[in-house]
């Protein structure tokens, strides 16, 4: 007997098409190899030209600087240790103002979920606190705080707080009314309704909240150290900006560049983590 076989069905899955603006890609891995090559290929590209530029005369030293200038600023302040230390005291400032006023202000957030009249009595309050900005709260937090870490600390915070509370909050009351209702129907607790429903509800705005205040904590990290500090990635542009010294300005600028490319890539984990724990 013969064996049948339908031609119109593929024996196998294709592989993945990824259509983009360039191009056709036969799947996602080789987009994103040839997307990394293109940035990387920018990046050596510009910092080429910025080198040939100085060295020629075309681009002024003075102003601009040049990479080898920048890179010999970072070795010095690395064999010194200076460099470490500074990246240290901006990573404790940034990493402990963030839990502090993003996980609290999301924490916050959620919380408000249970009251509805507290949440819009609250409202105007903190649509004006979310309108001050860093720069005029940070020398007033120094005078309350003092010089010290816990300044650095409060001024992170307060930059983070307003937008993690209110993302929170607005992923809470976008939790699906009719699940609240089955919930209720049989005789569920509000606090049971919160834990198992609102928060797993919630959490994909609490991480766009977390996502959005990576940038806004080490700002104010940043700012905290202009105002007042002996030491920091913030300090050490100051310090550039003081002596003329654009190298030294650079090389602190690259370096925020650097741990801002870090954290996003820590939060983009706990992304993940998230998500994948809500599939579950």
């Amino acid at each position: 007997m013969k064996t049948i076989v339908d031609r119109t069905q593929p024996s196998a899955a294709p592989a993945r098409v990824v259509r983009g603006e360039g191009g056709i890609f036969r799947n996602a891995r080789t987009r994103r190899a040839v997307l990394i090559a293109l940035q990387l290929a920018i990046v050596f590209g510009g910092l080429l030209y910025w080198e040939i530029g100085a060295r020629t005369g075309f681009i002024s030293r003075f102003l601009f600087a040049s990479p080898s200038m920048v890179l010999e600023v970072l070795v010095q302040r690395l064999q010194s240790g200076e460099l470490l230390n500074d990246i240290w005291v901006t990573t404790m400032e940034t990493t402990i103002g963030f839990a502090v006023g993003a996980i609290g202000g999301s924490i916050l957030g959620l919380m408000l979920w249970y009251s509805k009249f507290i949440s819009d009595l609250a409202a105007p309050f903190i649509a004006a606190i979310g309108s001050i900005p860093v720069l005029a709260i940070a020398p007033i937090t120094i005078i309350w705080f003092g010089t010290e870490l816990l300044s650095k600390i409060m001024i992170v915070a307060f930059s983070c707080v307003v937008v993690s509370l209110t993302t929170s909050y607005r992923g809470a009351q976008r939790t699906d009314p009719d699940l609240i209702n089955l919930m209720r129907s049989f005789n569920a607790s509000r606090t049971a309704i919160f834990t198992k429903l609102v928060i797993p509800s919630a959490m994909t705005w609490v991480v766009s909240g977390l996502k959005l205040n990576v940038g806004f904590a080490l700002i104010g990290a940043i700012v905290a150290e202009y105002i007042s500090s002996e030491a920091g990635v913030g300090h050490m542009i100051l310090l550039g900006s003081s002596n003329f010294g654009m190298n030294i300005v650079l090389a602190g600028v690259s370096l925020v560049m650097l741990m801002m490319l870090v954290f996003n890539a820590l939060i983009t984990l706990l992304e993940r983590f998230i998500l994948s724990w809500e599939r579950k």
